[in-house]
């Protein structure tokens, strides 16, 4: 469902919707929609005041989307999938002291993550939308899906394993929360 409020002559529209969640949950995306997620028990007077509270950080978050420049691919497709199978076997052998078994590797479309490991399964999946991530980018990616063969899930120790690995992990990551892939 799409609403609108307004502040200052300005309209914010936004989507409503509603599922079975603790908390209101709004998420500015990319393509400048705003999306908002409540329960069905949340009155919409009381949502819409939300979105009206949360107006300057949604309308700065507009502006700081629009006033980044979209991202070029940095490799070919071959280039990209030959660096990803050749990162992604230098990290396999760096993680053969741990005896996990090969996962299988899946390059797929991800909207909103570099990444994901299904530990159970052996898989790993990578976002074809690293062929905008540096060399050193792609690597942190790689050794953070491995790192999770071993915890799972983001704990002091999990990172702990991830700086073994690759220990600027922490700037890398907050380079990679900055782009704007459209």
């Amino acid at each position: 469902m799409i609403r609108e409020v307004e502040k200052n002559g300005i309209i914010i529209k936004y989507e409503l919707v509603r599922k079975r969640v603790k908390n209101i949950n709004m998420r500015i995306k990319p393509d400048l929609t705003v999306s908002v997620s409540a329960s069905p028990r949340v009155p919409l007077k009381y949502i819409d005041d939300f979105v009206l509270k949360k107006s300057d950080f949604i309308l700065d978050a507009i502006d700081g989307y629009k006033s980044k420049e979209k991202l070029k691919p940095l490799y070919t497709a071959e280039e990209f999938s030959e660096l990803i199978v050749r990162y992604y076997n230098e990290v396999y052998n760096s993680f053969r002291e741990y005896n996990i078994p090969y996962p299988k590797l899946k390059i797929k479309k991800m909207s909103s993550r570099w990444g994901s490991c299904n530990y159970v399964k052996g898989i790993i999946a990578l976002s074809v939308n690293l062929i905008y991530c540096t060399e050193e980018q792609i690597y942190y990616v790689i050794v953070h899906e491995f790192s999770h063969f071993l915890v799972h899930n983001h704990s002091r120790e999990f990172y702990d394993i991830v700086s073994k690995f690759c220990p600027d992990y922490k700037r890398i990551r907050r380079e990679m929360n900055q782009m704007v892939i459209k």
